[in-house]
């Protein structure tokens, strides 16, 4: 069977079909988006980055640290480190605060888990330092001992001191979760209510935690769910919360006291990923049978049903003047509609009939718009796409040398006006300009 090593290694990138406006191809024009200067990461690699809430900080997540960069000079600022033997696999800076939430991985040969920790940027987590000095010690010191026993090339290929290290690690995690400092489970990838009063918290399984940002203890639990929980964020105006589920149905809730406001009926197939519409009044919901769903918040009426999909629908944006919705989906495709009338405007599609099996490798990322209604996403064969429809302009940025190893992945800012994405080992910041008005920075992570 074809891993997707094997099959990026021949794969060539072609479309089917592209942007278009009353039948005129869109122009490819690289000039909106302009480096500005770059940043490079000493070691390691990434696939995550995020601005914080007045975009002056970059977050770049390296394995389990999350290394913090001054977005206009480059400049490292600090390094927070987690603990050893996990990665961190999401986080989100809290909305005109100072705090941050991050999500861990943690995984053994046989399992895996996520624990969540809350970050004060003022105070910052104590450092991990001492658990390799811990872990150096009692690993010389076994080592004295066994030496007398066994051939010091064996004990040096047993990796003794890294082992020593995972343990000492782990018991530092235990005692972490005793005291509250971290919590299982994970966070969704919008976490923070829009005020940051609030964290949506996963602890897995069919409900979802609302915490004190505070106290970082449980206000209440959403519960009513019968299946797994796939996606949770807060209304616009912070008043509701939306959920969708393995178990076909979407909820909404009440974000002050956590009672079910509507059941939302109409999915047939499991629920992916959800948004609201940004005046609050509508909420999509993107499911595994190849459609989305548009439901009205205060009537519950389903409105649209959307199709015309090669695969799954796991990403969802609407535009910023609630006119339009736009989704991505497996089999590489994305689809703009016509919120109104539920007509497709764009359909953007990779030809995956070029090469066998490339429905099952090529799938769209990250759909989002910035403030001004400018287009992203990203696909899985190494590629970074923007489309300004007012102009009828494209652009793409190709880094093919790891497509299908290192996927992009793209996050725009609280503001909707600049936009991180993350490749590897270095960080570009850039610009999108029109007739000498900086209109928006941009930073991008790329591996050499």
């Amino acid at each position: 069977m074809t891993n997707s090593v094997e099959f990026f290694e021949s794969w060539e990138h072609t479309l089917s079909s592209d942007f278009q406006r009353d039948g005129v191809a869109a122009e490819s024009d690289f000039q909106w988006v302009t480096e500005a200067n770059t940043i490079t990461l000493d070691k390691g690699n990434s696939t995550l980055a995020v601005f914080n809430d007045d975009n002056t900080i970059a977050g770049v997540a390296v394995e389990h640290e999350i290394r913090l960069y001054d977005v206009h000079t480059s400049r490292l600022i600090q390094t927070l480190r987690g603990h050893a033997g996990t990665t961190v696999s999401s986080f989100a800076f809290q909305p005109g605060g100072r705090k941050l939430a991050v999500c861990f991985l943690r995984h053994d040969a046989s399992s895996f888990w996520h624990l969540t920790a809350l970050w004060d940027l003022d105070t910052r987590p104590p450092p991990s330092e001492h658990l390799s000095d811990a872990a150096e010690a009692a690993a010389a010191a076994a080592f004295a001992i066994v030496a007398q026993h066994w051939p010091e090339d064996h004990l040096q290929s047993a990796e003794l001191k890294e082992k020593v290290l995972k343990l000492v690690s782990k018991t530092q995690e235990a005692i972490n979760i005793r005291d509250g400092l971290l919590i299982r489970g994970s966070i969704p990838s919008r976490p923070f209510s829009r005020d940051g009063r609030s964290l949506l918290h996963l602890p897995g399984g069919n409900s979802v935690s609302v915490l004190g940002v505070d106290t970082f203890t449980e206000r209440f639990q959403l519960s009513g769910h019968t299946d797994l929980v796939t996606w949770v964020e807060t209304s616009p105006d912070d008043k509701l919360v939306a959920t969708c589920s393995f178990d076909q149905t979407v909820r909404i809730w009440s974000m002050e006291t956590g009672d079910t406001i509507r059941v939302l009926e109409g999915v047939t197939n499991q629920a992916w990923r959800g948004a609201f519409s940004p005046d609050g009044h509508l909420v999509a919901v993107a499911e595994g049978n190849r459609l989305v769903h548009i439901w009205c918040i205060d009537t519950g009426e389903l409105i649209r049903t959307l199709g015309g999909f090669n695969g799954w629908v796991r990403t969802l944006a609407f535009s910023p003047d609630n006119r339009h919705l736009t989704a991505g989906a497996g089999g590489g495709t994305l689809r703009v509609f016509d919120v109104e009338s539920g007509e497709c405007e764009q359909h953007w599609q990779i030809d995956v009939k070029t090469k066998p099996s490339a429905e099952a490798f090529l799938e769209v990322h990250d759909v989002q718009y910035s403030a001004r209604g400018d287009l992203f996403f990203t696909t899985t064969d190494g590629r970074l796409f923007g489309y300004r429809a007012s102009e009828n302009r494209k652009w793409v940025l190709v880094d093919p040398k790891y497509q299908g190893v290192i996927f992009p992945h793209a996050v725009l800012s609280a503001d909707g006006s600049k936009l991180v994405a993350a490749l590897g080992s270095s960080i570009h910041p850039s610009q999108q300009s029109i007739t000498s008005q900086i209109e928006a920075e941009w930073a991008e992570e790329q591996l050499y």
